[in-house]
């Protein structure tokens, strides 16, 4: 018994696998190839442009809590970055706030992401709106940082530009 349970396991965990990493790798490549690498060239071209305008890229305003706001369902932070974005179009960057909580040993946790949305772009600045209210009470330390922002690329890490602002 505990040998066909070892390999219903293992058998399990191949075709989590499977299904969590290779199949959907396997598509990445075959659209990265199609079309003599449309979508690879699509990709590195829009790299090029972020990396030329990523030293441009200023905070006009960003919108911090007080040191000691409480926040509630009825007294929600309203998120607000106002960027100049140089050349680029406000959907190529992501802006986030992030709460972190101290563990008493001095190193933070990134507790939770709120991602802000373009609410107006005019003349390269480019206006971030989101509602700020933690899933979680507590203490935070909030930052803002952005990052550039593209649906082809398949993380985040993938593309390693980042701005504190």
């Amino acid at each position: 018994v505990a040998q066909v349970a070892c390999n219903f396991t293992t058998n399990r965990m191949l075709t989590d696998y499977v299904n969590q990493y290779y199949a959907p790798q396997s598509e990445r490549a075959a659209s990265l190839v199609a079309d003599d690498y449309a979508v690879a060239k699509q990709i590195a071209a829009w790299k090029n442009r972020v990396r030329r305008s990523w030293n441009n890229i200023s905070a006009i305003s960003v919108s911090r809590p007080e040191s000691a706001i409480d926040l509630s369902e009825n007294n929600k932070f309203k998120a607000q970055v106002v960027l100049n974005i140089a050349d680029l179009n406000p959907e190529d960057i992501g802006v986030e706030y992030i709460l972190a909580t101290n563990d008493g040993s001095g190193k933070l946790h990134i507790q939770e992401r709120i991602g802000l949305e373009v609410k107006s772009f005019k003349d390269g600045v480019a206006t971030y709106e989101s509602t700020v209210i933690p899933e979680r009470t507590g203490m935070y330390q909030v930052a803002t940082r952005i990052y550039p922002k593209n649906a082809l690329l398949p993380h985040r890490q993938d593309f390693g530009l980042v701005k504190w602002l």
